[in-house]
């Protein structure tokens, strides 16, 4: 075969896959559109507020009494903060009661009253009273069975003004030397 003959063959053999691979680089650089287009949003983002719930009395004892004689008593306020982000229910209840159906608990008198301003200022808010023994207090032992409830659509201070009375009757000779105790506790949840 000569020269010639030869190179007729190639480009009649290499022409039709040549025209194919031309053909699909066309149609490649042809499909890309000459205009285009593109719109977003600002980053998004997602937090969480916060609520805190504080007193003034935060880790000391608001009574601690020796030598408690009948016919005594005393009252101390305690200031309650809450600072949230949400709207919130607040409920005091007890916690850590000590000896919460002993003799003392059943003697011992609380009347605690929910207001604004402390000592010689204090105002109690309209029906904010809870009475009963210490006893009856320590069984209040959760959230769910709190008193003095409040909601709050914010930030708010609450005063909770707390008075003891030992005012026993009949024969108290069950009541020496006993001890009662209890943990003033303040919760918060918020709401819906």
């Amino acid at each position: 075969m000569s020269k010639s003959t030869r190179a007729k063959a190639i480009v009649r053999y290499a022409a039709a896959p040549l025209g194919i691979l031309l053909s699909g680089v066309l149609v490649l650089v042809a499909s890309q559109a000459a205009f285009s287009a593109q719109t977003s949003t600002q980053s998004n983002t997602w937090s969480t507020g916060t609520i805190d719930l504080t007193n003034d009395h935060e880790g000391k004892a608001v009574f601690a009494v020796d030598n408690l004689a009948p016919d005594t008593g005393d009252s101390k306020d305690v200031v309650v903060t809450y600072t949230g982000d949400y709207p919130s229910d607040i409920r005091m209840f007890a916690t850590s009661p000590v000896e919460p159906n002993g003799p003392l608990a059943r003697n011992i008198t609380l009347t605690i009253q929910r207001g604004t301003g402390t000592g010689a200022s204090f105002a109690p808010d309209q029906g904010a009273q809870w009475t009963g023994t210490l006893a009856e207090f320590d069984s209040i032992g959760s959230y769910a069975n709190g008193v003095l409830g409040y909601r709050s659509p914010g930030s708010v201070t609450k005063t909770f003004r707390i008075a003891y009375d030992f005012s026993p009757t009949g024969d108290t000779s069950e009541l020496m030397g006993k001890n009662a105790g209890v943990t003033f506790t303040w919760a918060a949840e918020t709401t819906a």
